[in-house]
């Protein structure tokens, strides 16, 4: 059996194929995300793998062994002592506090020094940052390791980091596949700190004891990739024509190519890989529906569906409302940790509707960001767009997304496209026929088709937000 495992920020999604049936059986668990301090945020590693073992406890009488595909978050780092037991919580990537050692880094080396070898922008969520951060401030730290490679630790007693998360560390040379040594240096770290890179395509057994625990024969891991990656992989967007945009917690656009791409005017995207001959040129933002998060519970809002619901009461546009909804600072195009949230033209007249509204706009707003940034530095638009992630749910506001690039959206007939893409990479790591499967099951289903009228309002809206953007640019880097 396979089973294809995605560790997300707010929880575990793991998927099997059910041959008799021709569908997925999909379980979850959820876990927390804690916010201690101002800029911080933080996971419990013991809470993520105990999640791990509940929801691997599902697939226990349907196989005897089972083989795993992982997908896991980006960014995410935790420091091990001698014993390899987490010194620190895991930080994940909406976690800000190394913004003053990201500006030592940029000071003293420039941003381009970074971007040129890995593909990451200097920017306080990557490893640079926060190495230095964990060093200041943490006693007894020998490794340091992703929420993937502790958990692949745990159950294999192997600390190994496959590709696509190594490159997306943002200390990881994708032109050398290596851990960069010049900038190990300047960190004063080495690769006997990090884990072993491996293929995503290895095959790694799990420790008896742990497999015996859960229920099974035997367990196997494939490392598989990071979530983002693993979403294009999952729709089967594995080509230069057709991109990925998501929305979840946070966002992203993603296209995949044969070869690095990076920004020669700037640093407005990122490059990660996939595998060993694959790269992915991606856009992303940390503000998706985590600003629907943060406004379910400001405004006392019941549900994500009131949320939506309410909005459709305000026109386009929001009543000249504009939301810059940077409640979690700026990654692209210009990597300000310090970029907070705004809201122009609140009058008395103003109703939650308009500002639940303007929040789902300000954020379709960011996914054109991020399109035209593709489209710049890879020098192409692709030729057809996929839509994933939680904002597919709402017709409404993948809409409202549809109308505000003036895109074609197409949605596939999975949910979890990034444990469907760890169960695929598992299949190809076996041999087993993925390509065949993926044409086979994976299908469009939905065409949301975007309004001319409605595109054309929001052009004239998506120039205000963006002359308030770069307005407010140098008021944030400057305080």
């Amino acid at each position: 059996m396979i089973v294809g495992i995605d560790i997300g920020t707010e929880g575990l999604r793991a998927v099997t194929f059910d041959e008799q049936n021709l569908k997925f059986i999909e379980f979850k668990e959820n876990y927390k995300v804690y916010f201690p301090a101002p800029e911080q945020a933080i996971q419990k590693p013991e809470e993520i793998f105990s999640a791990l073992k509940k929801i691997l406890k599902n697939f226990s009488g349907m196989d005897t062994k089972v083989y795993i595909g992982f997908s896991s978050v980006f960014h995410s780092i935790l420091a091990l002592d001698d014993e390899f037991k987490p010194v620190t919580d895991s930080i994940i990537w909406a976690d800000r506090r190394a913004v003053g050692e990201k500006e030592f880094l940029e000071q003293k080396y420039g941003s381009r020094f970074f971007y040129e070898r890995t593909g990451c922008p200097l920017h306080a969520m990557y490893w640079p940052a926060k190495i230095l951060w964990i060093k200041k401030r943490t006693q007894n730290v020998v490794k340091f390791s992703s929420i993937k490679s502790y958990l692949i630790y745990r159950i294999t007693g192997k600390l190994v980091e496959e590709l696509s998360l190594a490159s997306g560390t943002g200390i990881f040379n994708i032109h050398r596949q290596n851990w960069d040594k010049e900038i190990l240096e300047i960190l004063g770290s080495n690769e006997k700190e990090l884990p072993e890179i491996v293929s995503p395509y290895e095959v790694i057994k799990a420790k008896s004891d742990f497999s015996r625990e859960l229920g099974f024969d035997e367990i196997y891991i494939i490392p598989g990739a990071g979530d983002g990656v693993l979403a294009n992989f999952g729709v089967g967007a594995i080509n230069s024509k057709t991109a990925v945009v998501t929305v979840g917690t946070s966002g992203a656009v993603r296209l995949f190519f044969d070869k690095p791409i990076l920004d020669n005017e700037g640093t407005a995207t990122w490059c990660y890989l996939f595998d060993e001959k694959n790269y992915v040129l991606g856009s992303a933002i940390n503000n998706g529906g985590i600003v629907l998060m943060w406004l379910r519970e400001t405004m006392k809002f019941d549900s994500y569906e009131e949320i939506i619901d309410v909005a459709m009461k305000s026109p386009v546009g929001a009543k000249g409302l504009v939301f810059l909804p940077y409640l979690n600072g700026e990654r692209c195009p210009n990597w300000v940790e310090k970029y907070k949230g705004v809201i122009v033209g609140l009058t008395s007249l103003h109703s939650r509707n308009d500002i639940a509204r303007s929040t789902l706009e300000g954020i379709g707003f960011r996914v054109k960001d991020m399109l035209e940034s593709i489209k710049r530095v890879s020098g192409t638009a692709p030729e057809k767009i996929i839509a994933t992630g939680g904002f597919t749910n709402s017709k409404e506001w993948i809409q409202i997304v549809s109308n505000i690039l003036g895109e074609k959206l197409e949605i596939t007939n999975t949910t979890n496209q990034s444990a469907i893409g760890a169960y695929l990479i598992a299949m190809k790591a076996l041999n087993l026929g993925w390509k065949r499967f993926l044409d086979e099951n994976i299908k469009v289903e939905t065409v949301v088709n975007p309004s001319k009228e409605d595109f054309e309002l929001y052009e004239d809206v998506y120039k205000r937000y963006r002359y308030l953007y770069d307005l407010l640019l140098n008021y944030w880097k400057e305080f």
